[in-house]
């Protein structure tokens, strides 16, 4: 028989060289495996947190500024047209408002701006630590114009006035809102009135000649072609935030209405505002810097708050989250100041 023919013996089989292909790793070989693969997933960790915080700081960084255009805007927007009057300015201020209403924090408009220091009491909103009471420490202004008209409420031009019984007759294109517990104020080239009407405007789209009467009387009457308009008051400060008391928040207290009777609310308009200081530039009274006072003063140092010809604020606003380290190794929020200055358009000359 031939070699070939028959079965190889199982020795054949057995050899040094199949057994070695059968065997597994060593434990020196696995352990240095495992290593590498600790070290490539930690490289990938570390690559993954840094871009992350990277991020973060980034995304932090870009809220702030998104945040601060917004405050800019919107505060310096109220402060420019604070003592702002319709029919110009240098007119005679004639408050026939209630006694109650005149003491309120709107209730006397006269100087069209007022600042306070951040150990100052603001009228419109006491120090605490409850939600939306203002934080220790922080500058707060009132600002008050009667100048800005706007689509829901469009000014009314006065047709005539009625002294004996102080009664207004009112053109307007069109009656979208309401007028009774709105504080108004009315105009004309020599004086400016700020009273309440006794009745509401009813809405109506339609424009036309309407009557309206005062619910005090007026000290003098108003000309024919002077107007009508809704008084605007806002208090600004920091507070407490309505969503989580650690936080802080620029607010706005406006006047508005309760009830049919004149009233304010606090409105939280931006978060993560820490700090705002506030600082004034006071005129000669003719809308040019006064020469005994030509740097901003802080509120104390204001003599006449009708004369001041600009405000420059500094704004502190945080990053929503904490994206930095500290010197310790804490991570912790970033802030930022934004310093801007308001011109109060119209006082100067």
């Amino acid at each position: 028989m031939s070699y070939f023919t028959g079965p190889f013996p199982a020795k054949v089989l057995q050899t040094p060289l199949a057994r070695g292909r059968q065997r597994g790793l060593s434990l020196v070989e696995l352990m240095i495996s495992i290593t590498l693969g600790m070290v490539a997933v930690a490289g990938a960790i570390s690559i993954y947190l840094s871009n992350r915080n990277s991020y973060q700081l980034v995304e932090g960084a870009a809220r702030v500024q998104e945040n601060a255009r917004f405050a800019v805007e919107f505060l310096g927007r109220d402060l420019r047209e604070a003592g702002g009057i319709v029919c110009g300015g240098n007119l005679v201020q004639e408050n026939v408002l209630e006694s109650t209403e005149k003491a309120k924090w709107w209730g006397d408009w006269s100087t069209g701006l007022k600042g306070y220091n951040g150990t100052s009491d603001l009228p419109a909103k006491d120090f605490g630590t409850a939600k939306k009471d203002r934080v220790s420490g922080t500058d707060a202004v009132v600002v008050w114009n009667a100048s800005t008209a706007d689509q829901d409420y469009p000014l009314r031009q006065v047709t005539a006035f009625n002294a004996s019984t102080n009664t207004f007759t009112l053109y307007f294109k069109t009656r979208l809102e309401s007028s009774k517990g709105y504080v108004h104020t009315a105009c004309d080239d020599a004086r400016i009135a700020t009273f309440t009407f006794t009745a509401a405007i009813p809405k109506d789209t339609d424009g036309g000649s309407y009557t309206l009467t005062a619910a005090k009387t007026l000290t003098n009457p108003i000309k024919p072609g002077g107007f009508v308009n809704r008084l605007r008051a806002s208090a600004w400060y920091i507070g407490v935030s309505s969503n989580d008391s650690s936080v802080r928040s620029l607010y706005r207290e406006s006047l508005g209405m309760d009830s049919g009777s004149p009233a304010s609310e606090a409105e939280e308009v931006l978060e993560n505002v820490q700090n705002m200081v506030i600082t004034y530039l006071q005129g000669d009274g003719n809308g040019a810097p006064s020469t005994a006072a030509t740097d901003y003063v802080k509120a104390d140092a204001v003599s006449n708050w009708a004369n001041v010809l600009a405000v420059r604020v500094v704004l502190t606003l945080a990053t929503p989250d904490k994206v930095g380290l500290s010197t310790s190794g804490a991570s912790q929020v970033l802030t930022q100041d934004f310093p801007f200055t308001v011109a109060l358009r119209r006082r100067l000359r």
